[in-house]
């Protein structure tokens, strides 16, 4: 088992290793602030003339219902559509990606409420829904269900937590098994996962990432747009798993 690693140290002593033209072993210039679950750090990339960008992924992706194989997929389909940044290395034990750095500024709050921004934003997610994947629609209710699983495992599913979802879970497998069109869904459409270059805008960030319902997306921008209204609720709950989780 290939271990994982927690420090770009580790990563760079393997630089030679990277299809990179680098002259010399990249360097640390800052840690990048903000992520919840990975770790990311600009490096200088000696002999590119450009500076790089270092994602240390978390160990374990699964715990979090992270794909890194479809994500991969993802970020390159995405990637052609101009719609996110390529990478330029994928660890094959999917350790840390190397992506080229972006001289952009991270959307915040104030940019979604800027009905100017959001016409920037929502040809972006017209396009995304054009892309065809080879990956199966989501089952919202079994990706919540390894959700409960990994708390309960952790001791933090408690009986008001397990009373509300099967209160909850019939719901749920109903829209499951509604005949709703599948599209390319990002499920993490925050202010920072929107990149702005000026000129353009792109998304980052895909690891949640797959075919699901449209108006997710959606509701993450303008939730008065939203024509399904299980959406809310459905959203509420797999937010609340997720912290509950992420600090488990």
């Amino acid at each position: 088992m290939i271990p994982a690693v927690t420090r770009p140290d580790a990563v760079l002593d393997g630089w030679r290793d990277w299809p990179l033209p680098l002259t010399h072993r990249p360097r640390v210039q800052g840690e990048v602030p903000g992520g919840r679950t990975n770790r990311t750090f600009r490096l200088a990339g000696p002999g590119l003339g450009h500076d790089l960008l270092l994602r240390i992924n978390c160990p374990d992706p699964g715990r979090l219902g992270i794909d890194r194989e479809r994500e991969r997929d993802i970020v390159v389909r995405t990637a052609e559509a101009g719609l996110s940044r390529p990478f330029l290395h994928w660890d094959p034990a999917h350790r840390f990606v190397v992506f080229p750095w972006l001289d952009g500024q991270p959307w915040t709050g104030r940019d979604l409420f800027d009905r100017a921004q959001r016409d920037r934003l929502w040809p972006l997610l017209e396009r995304l829904g054009e892309i065809e994947l080879d990956h199966p629609r989501r089952s919202y209710a079994e990706y919540l269900r390894a959700y409960l699983g990994r708390l309960a495992s952790a001791g933090r599913l408690d009986a008001r937590l397990d009373r509300a979802w099967r209160d909850f879970e019939p719901r749920l497998e109903a829209f499951d098994g509604a005949p709703w069109p599948a599209r390319l869904v990002h499920h993490d459409l925050v202010p920072a996962n929107i990149l702005d270059l000026g000129d353009s805008l792109i998304l980052i960030d895909w690891e949640y990432a797959a075919p699901g319902h449209p108006d997710i997306d959606r509701w993450s921008v303008e939730p008065e747009t939203v024509g399904e209204p299980f959406i809310a609720e459905l959203m509420t709950w797999i937010n609340r798993l997720w912290e509950r989780l992420v600090v488990a």
